[in-house]
């Protein structure tokens, strides 16, 4: 619903989806809204967009002023909607954090479009909720603390209270939030995290490595066979380009080649990689709570500064610096085991 209702891409959005949007701004309220701005932020905002209301989401279709229209879906007293872009080129998301480019016409005006009272011709909200880390407001140039009305999200937000769902494990940015927006944060836990574990060609190369061990001890004169099969593998999947290679090693270099795609496959089966997304008030259970609590435990406790307790794969005594494919894989059997023991012990200690 909310892509029919236009979004911002300007390659896609058409003069068609403009015209029908009834979430509009008359260009009459915003230059109102716009006069009581510092004269400083509107010399720079219309040095860099032009005189109110500017030409980006414009419709003239219903009067010749103008109507600003926002990517927004109204039920009621809801208003859900993409929030503005914060500007554009080639690096839409360096511009997020571009501490000198002003808001736009459209960006000040569906905030501030938000914030007014409904008598004043706005939505009249009571609250706002930003959603997804994280959004540009608190990028907006000005001030670091104590920002004044002329700075970009004083300017945007003025005193409309502001909600934040935020990802946990980024406290630096959530904090930006909490200084610059007055946001109150609702950390959130992140995305269920997994082991990358093999599939596919990478299993399949797995296999023909163990293979070619056994071979290389009790029949070595199998072993071109099994060396032209893995290299055939590796093209057909393109690991070539993955492990920098753009021909085939010779025979006798062939070894050490291996041990370089052993570590290599090391690191891809044993990556932390994101298994869904996270559910807002549901934690995981069952096998997504197995796989996170693993995920969380691979890394040291540090407080204090200096004192730590050490994961758990470094408890059962692997050095994750020096981690091979086998040993890697077997730490991860134990850990999981004992995790898995807790899981059906209902995490009671006493079980």
């Amino acid at each position: 619903a909310l892509i029919e209702a236009g979004g911002h891409d300007q390659d896609w959005l058409t003069e068609e989806q403009l015209a029908k949007n009834p979430v509009r701004i008359p260009a009459a309220d915003y230059k109102r809204w716009y006069a009581e701005l510092p004269q400083e932020l509107r010399e720079r905002v219309e040095e860099h967009w032009g005189p109110p209301p500017g030409e980006m989401f414009l419709d003239r279709s219903r009067n010749p002023e103008g109507d600003i229209v926002l990517a927004a879906l109204r039920r009621g007293n809801l208003l859900i909607l993409i929030q503005p872009p914060r500007g554009f080129g080639e690096n839409p998301i360096a511009i997020y954090h571009d501490p000198d480019l002003p808001p736009s016409h459209h960006y000040l005006a569906a905030y501030r479009w938000i914030a007014a009272r409904a008598e004043d011709g706005g939505f009249g909200a009571d609250a706002m909720v930003h959603l997804g880390k994280h959004g540009n407001l608190e990028w907006l140039p000005g001030k670091n603390a104590g920002l004044s009305a002329a700075c970009g999200p004083d300017a945007a937000l003025g005193d409309l209270p502001l909600v934040y769902p935020f990802l946990v494990n980024d406290p630096g940015e959530g904090t930006q939030a909490k200084r610059r927006v007055h946001a109150t944060l609702v950390d959130h836990l992140v995305p269920p995290m997994a082991r990358a574990d093999s599939y596919g060609d990478i299993a399949r190369l797995e296999q023909l490595l163990d293979e070619y061990a056994q071979i290389s001890s009790m029949d070595p004169a199998k072993l071109p066979a099994i060396r032209a099969q893995i290299w055939t593998l590796i093209q057909a999947a393109r690991l070539d380009h993955d492990l920098g290679l753009q021909e085939r090693p010779e025979d006798d270099g062939f070894d050490d080649f291996l041990l370089h795609v052993d570590g290599w496959l090391c690191e891809v089966k044993d990556a932390q990689i994101r298994d869904g997304l996270h559910v807002l008030g549901g934690a995981p259970t069952g096998p997504e709570r197995v796989n996170l609590v693993l995920s969380i435990l691979r890394a040291r406790q540090i407080w204090g500064g200096t004192q730590a307790l050490p994961g758990l794969r470094e408890a059962l005594g692997l050095d994750e610096a020096a981690a091979t494919r086998t040993t890697a894989d077997e730490a991860e059997a134990k850990a999981r085991g004992l995790v898995e023991a807790m899981e059906a012990a209902g995490w009671s200690v006493d079980a």
